[in-house]
């Protein structure tokens, strides 16, 4: 433990951990024992309002803009079934052996197996109220972000960020925004599971750990004015994208595209542009020019391109998203979702009624022993 704090790793020549003492009380430098429960709390905190935002707000919204809640379908427990599902080698071979174990026909299996893949994917409802809550959240702590370091000199001029380091004042306006952002990835890390997984899922992972030990690690050693400029760079562009995902859940198709024009633009800007070129090159060459060489400094930046490299990635799948639209002619998925069944909630419900009477009477119905044939 003596080692992790060595003044050797964290501080150039000449700096010690006495020189991050409040001694002045018109000057707050930051303390770990400030950060650390009380943003777990908050993170407890912000899923509670989310919660009572979803069902009080977000969803009688939803159901007025023609999304409607998806309705369960029975579905009997078949062992076998269950085993075929989980293995995800559904192949026609696989299908012709389970019928035989269970006494069921083809379109039986087929049945059973594409209700079950609806129980897991995430309905349209719970899509919408996911992206609305990044909506509200991303939008209101890019707008805070902004009034609180509009004034500040390092906003406009990076170079501000070391001067005078360690000994830099942290206005109240910067701890709240620190301490509320913290909460919210610890939020986030809470919800993984439960929340719409994607095929990035582990480069979300990925993000909120890096995110986390950002922030921390940014408060010890008072790398907060740097760490600031972070956090409102990536807050300018993530709810553009959840609006343009909130208008398609919505089938408001021209309004999608106009948000997910704008969400390119400001992805381009911010991610691909500002925080390389300007935030990742002060913190990995103006921090040495003014404060000198240490080790903390290369840790930090390590963090900070990792960032960027999963900037990289998305950008990849954007660019997907973008050869979509000039393809097919519209937005239709998410490249980062992963892959659910083709039918909507609207439709699930009704896709054995929509079956033609020829191909009824082409595999007839058999029942097996202990399951109800209508549970499927």
């Amino acid at each position: 433990m003596d080692m992790f704090w060595s003044e050797k790793f964290w501080f150039p020549e000449g700096v010690t951990w006495l020189d991050l003492r409040n001694e002045d009380p018109n000057i707050y430098i930051p303390q770990i024992e400030d950060i650390g429960l009380l943003s777990m709390f908050i993170g407890l905190v912000l899923l509670i309002i989310r919660f009572l935002s979803e069902r009080l707000i977000v969803i009688p919204i939803a159901k007025c803009l023609g999304i409607r809640v998806r309705k369960s379908l029975p579905l009997s427990h078949v062992p076998k079934l269950e085993k075929l599902y989980k293995s995800k080698k559904t192949t026609t071979k696989s299908i012709k052996e389970v019928t035989k174990k269970t006494e069921l026909s083809e379109r039986q299996v087929l049945r059973w197996l594409r209700r079950r893949g609806k129980q897991d994917s995430p309905s349209t409802m719970q899509k919408f109220t996911e992206c609305s809550y990044h909506f509200m959240f991303y939008s209101a702590m890019f707008i805070y972000g902004v009034c609180v370091l509009w004034d500040k000199p390092w906003f406009w001029e990076t170079k501000n960020c070391w001067i005078g380091w360690p000994k830099q004042h942290v206005s109240q306006g910067a701890y709240w925004f620190y301490m509320i952002e913290l909460g919210f990835y610890w939020s986030l890390t809470f919800t993984l599971l439960s929340d719409h997984k994607r095929k990035d899922f582990k480069e979300m992972v990925v993000h909120h750990l890096v995110t986390i030990a950002l922030l921390y690690f940014s408060w010890c050693c008072n790398f907060v004015r740097i760490g600031t400029l972070v956090l409102v760079v990536h807050d300018a562009v993530d709810y553009w994208m959840a609006a343009a995902k909130m208008a398609k859940y919505c089938k408001r198709q021209m309004l999608c595209e106009f948000f997910f024009v704008v969400f390119v633009i400001v992805w381009i800007i911010t991610r691909l542009i500002i925080y390389p070129f300007w935030v990742v090159y002060s913190s990995s060459v103006e921090v040495y020019q003014i404060v000198g060489h240490f080790y903390s400094a290369y840790f930090f930046n390590i963090l900070l391109v990792v960032l960027q490299i999963l900037h990289i990635l998305w950008s990849y799948m954007i660019f997907k998203i973008i050869m979509q639209k000039f393809t097919e002619g519209e937005l239709k998925k998410d490249s980062r979702s992963e892959s659910e069944s083709s039918t909507d909630d609207d439709t699930t419900a009704s896709e054995d009624a929509t079956e033609s009477p020829q191909k009824r009477r082409v595999v007839p119905r058999q029942r097996s022993k202990g399951v109800k044939d209508n549970s499927y």
